[in-house]
């Protein structure tokens, strides 16, 4: 299996021919006199994916999957988005649908077609639906697929524990931000001590953002029957992050060079315990699929 989406799952034999991802940062752009204008760092933007699916008959119903596929648009529901590999990549909404026919019948029936599907991240508040476990989408009902016995492009999961989904969620966001964080941090450093005092209310915005996931993933794991090292986690990035900000409280033209440093080394500190948990957490995200035998 690709990847799934909600409970649509895609599959390189089932029609998925090509995957594009994007992300970006938001900076707003600040006029100084006699000089170039200077970058302030805002923010993440929204990630985007968009799938290119190939329809046939031989791999189910065309029609069928097109109408799967904009229903799930049309719910403007939030849908969790997993690659085959287990990497859970956060929760995205279909922005956009649009079907290239290359065969119908006489009738004007689909009989080959090239969807592109544009999903853009979603990073409000964010559970799960548990769906009722299957085996094989009626789309495929009569196809070479379903007399091989192979999954197509739709099927159902098994429920999925919406603990072990918030766990994963916490780590990406907090994951995400810490990147973010050094980020702005690499790009102060090379300043002089007056204009980094000038950005340690966006340091201290970037590490503030930090805390929530970490208390939620230090909270979240704990509730899970082998989660206590990913609750430990969640503390130890936590008391590095709650020492990067720490490191810039009081500061002043004196000493915010040292205490720059400080932070910034508690910072890194904090990312590098987070990347040294992504084995884990990739084989906790796993979980979130079920795999049919």
């Amino acid at each position: 299996m690709f990847a799934i989406l909600g409970d649509i799952e895609f599959t390189v034999a089932g029609g998925i021919s090509g995957m594009e991802q994007s992300g970006s940062a938001d900076w707003a752009e600040h006029a100084r006199i006699q000089g170039k204008p200077l970058l302030e760092w805002i923010g993440e933007g929204l990630d985007e994916c968009n799938l290119t699916i190939e329809l046939h008959p031989v791999l189910g119903d065309p029609e069928e999957r097109l109408r799967t596929l904009r229903l799930a648009k049309s719910k403007h529901e939030p849908l969790a988005f997993v690659m085959g590999s287990g990497e859970y990549l956060g929760a995205y909404v279909i922005t956009n649908i649009s079907n290239a026919m290359r065969r119908t019948t006489a009738v004007g029936q689909i009989k080959a077609a090239t969807v592109q599907l544009s999903l853009k991240e979603y990073a409000g508040a964010f559970t799960r639906k548990v769906a009722r476990p299957g085996l094989l989408d009626s789309a495929l009902s009569g196809t070479s697929a379903a007399t091989a016995g192979k999954p197509g492009l739709i099927s159902r999961l098994m429920p999925t524990p919406s603990t072990v989904q918030s766990v994963i969620g916490y780590a990406k966001r907090a994951g995400n931000i810490l990147k973010a964080g050094q980020n702005l941090y690499e790009t102060v450093k090379s300043g002089n001590a007056s204009m980094i005092l000038g950005q340690v209310p966006q340091l201290l915005g970037v590490t503030a953002r930090a805390i929530g996931p970490l208390q939620g993933l230090k909270s979240v794991a704990g509730l899970l029957e082998d989660g206590a090292d990913l609750s430990r986690l969640g503390e130890n990035v936590l008391g590095s992050v709650l020492g990067a900000r720490s490191a810039l409280n009081p500061v002043d033209l004196g000493n915010i060079v040292d205490r720059f440093s400080a932070s910034q080394e508690s910072l890194g500190q904090a990312l590098t315990t987070m990347d040294g948990a992504r084995t884990r957490l990739a084989g906790l995200a796993a979980q979130v699929l079920t795999r049919k035998s």
